[in-house]
């Protein structure tokens, strides 16, 4: 078996994280600037909703995911040496799951008040 396999997960997991940190941020981003700048009409304003509620339920559920993976990984890991595995150990995975979970519903929250004001 490969020695590194498992820092090969750690880094296949870190990108899929990233794509998603992306997608969050420039998503939400692109939401307030077609709220700051469009004269919406109130169908438009419930799609504009509707979509920022869409995004960041994908975004909690596959920060989630892939915080889950990182967690399971830092666990399987055994007697690896690496130092990314040894970093992957000490980090604490439950308490970015909680953020993650608190930036997104606050995100959501408060862009969907922003478009309904």
């Amino acid at each position: 078996m490969d020695q590194n396999l498992n820092v090969k997960r750690f880094h296949n997991n870190e990108l899929g994280f990233n794509t998603t940190r992306m997608t969050f941020l420039f998503g939400n981003a692109a939401t307030l600037a077609i709220n700051a700048f469009a004269d919406l009409d109130s169908a438009s304003k419930l799609a504009l909703s509707a979509f920022v509620v869409m995004l960041n339920l994908a975004s909690l559920l596959a920060f989630d995911s892939e915080l889950k993976t990182f967690l399971a990984l830092s666990k399987d890991a055994g007697k690896e040496k690496s130092e990314y595995v040894t970093a992957g150990k000490k980090t604490p995975w439950e308490a970015f799951r909680v953020f993650c979970l608190l930036i997104c519903v606050v995100a959501a929250v408060t862009q969907v008040m922003a478009i309904n004001a």
